[in-house]
């Protein structure tokens, strides 16, 4: 390392370091948002959870400092060491989440982000750390942690690098979001509203049944462009309902199936033992959209064995009231992957494909379903089998409406895996440079022209 690096006690860097811990404000249905430990991830703020405090309380609240656009969120217990870099003004923190801003002169805070998130910055911390159900920090602790500080103008340098990987791995993740939502609103609208039945039914002024009225209402209500199907996948869909023992009122012709009907649960998959293969573990799933991250390798030893194209579904609470889901899209070819117990692994049959699956896995109605069935004791209640056999969608016996189906969504499951891909490529660069730079083993052309490569 040059000369002209030098190190610091991080607190002398810092403009201002609010730290609300042992406050807890009170709740309110609506308000100011309020951050918490629970919202901080490694990079990013899950604003879902969130909650509110009224104005009141937060003028009352805030007596320590505000937050501000553009300040580090650091987590100093359960867990420790999750680091973010806040977006907004006007938010409030709660207990277990302090707020950090350099000092403009001396300490960039983006390159303060980066600096915590390295393996350096996380062993200051966790080396520091006190307890042993729940490691946390002191304040007298955090005083003694060092930072070291290249030149200002090379801190953001570093910074830039670090943040235009994390920027493309996010604008992925949005773009992501929006691919998924265009197919799971495609999978309500034709197997659970049935919206264009409905339309057939109004343009052949055929019976609407009373409970399906309010939604003949909103439809008539939306222009031709917002709900048009083509001529010939509208003509796929009949204009006459029926009634079903199991879900009431459904297409004319369409025949109620259960999952277990339509899906493989846990499919038989050959993979011997000590077999080194990909693994995922409960914590590599999302709790929103489709992405598996953190996969590792080693060898084969017990757990639930899946392919290309499965999905996989948390089984024990919280994870599947957390939303854990994920498809398998990160192998090789005809390899095979295994992962936690925990998982129950969903596989379509027959003409049922992977976009079916995986909107079905993320539908409202159908995880309240596995969440009910849930069973054992508190805080380790799982989903039964069973519960896949009385869980029924109404399909159409005849194979062509379910292609069209797959062949409109699987060109955003396509798009979503390519961006996937180049997340963990992203990911594995950033996580590479990040201790290089900042250890100055990597400098900022070399760094560069890394990045450059992969536009």
């Amino acid at each position: 390392m040059e000369n002209k690096w030098s190190e610091a006690l991080l607190v002398d860097c810092l403009e201002s370091l609010i730290d609300y811990r042992g406050k807890t404000p009170k709740k309110s249905d609506k308000g100011i948002l309020t951050l918490s430990a629970k919202s901080v991830k490694m990079g990013v703020i899950n604003y879902d959870q969130a909650y509110h405090i009224s104005k009141q309380t937060y003028d009352k609240f805030m007596v320590r400092g505000f937050p501000q656009k553009g300040d580090i969120l650091l987590t100093t217990e359960a867990p420790l060491g999750c680091v973010a870099k806040l977006d907004r003004n006007g938010i409030a923190v709660a207990q277990r989440l302090i707020t950090l801003r350099g000092k403009s002169e001396v300490l960039d805070n983006d390159y303060l982000k980066y600096y915590l998130m390295s393996p350096k910055g996380q062993h200051e911390l966790l080396s520091r750390a006190s307890g042993t159900t729940v490691q946390g920090i002191k304040r007298t602790e955090f005083a003694k942690i060092p930072i070291v500080l290249p030149p200002l103008i090379e801190q953001k340098a570093i910074a830039y690098i670090l943040s235009s990987l994390d920027d493309k791995i996010e604008l992925n993740r949005r773009m992501n979001e929006t691919l998924e939502a265009m197919a799971k609103a495609m999978f309500k609208s034709w197997f659970v509203n049935f919206d264009p039945v409905i339309d057939n039914a109004l343009a052949a002024r055929n019976e609407i049944p009373d409970e399906l009225k309010e939604k003949a209402d909103v439809l008539k209500d939306l222009d031709d462009a917002r709900k048009s199907l083509p001529k010939e996948i509208q003509a796929l869909f009949p204009s006459e309902f029926e009634y079903s023992e199991e879900l009431g009122w459904i297409p004319k012709g369409w025949k109620s199936r259960s999952v277990e009907d339509i899906m493989e649960v846990n499919p038989t998959v050959k993979l011997p033992k000590n077999t080194v293969a990909p693994f995922v573990d409960m914590k590599a799933l999302p709790t929103t959209g489709y992405s598996v991250g953190g996969i590792i390798k080693k060898p084969y030893a017990g757990g639930a064995k899946f392919q290309n194209g499965d999905i996989l579904l948390a089984r024990i609470t919280p994870c599947l009231e957390n939303g854990k889901t994920a498809i398998v899209n990160f192998l090789d070819g005809d390899q095979i992957g295994f992962g936690s117990t925990e998982f129950i692994v969903l596989r379509g049959k027959g003409f049922i494909k992977t976009p079916f699956v995986a909107c079905l896995s993320r539908n409202g109605k159908f995880r309240d379903h596995c969440i009910q069935s849930m069973v054992g004791s508190s805080g380790r209640q799982r989903v039964q089998n069973a519960c896949f056999s009385n869980f029924y969608l109404s399909l159409p016996e005849d194979q062509d409406l379910l292609d069209e189906f797959h062949l409109l969504t699987e060109c955003h499951f396509d798009q979503i895996t390519k961006h996937s891909d180049q997340d963990r490529i992203l990911t594995k660069l950033r996580d590479t440079l990040l201790p290089k730079l900042l250890s100055g083993e990597i400098r900022i052309p070399e760094a560069e022209k890394l990045v450059e490569g992969l536009k």
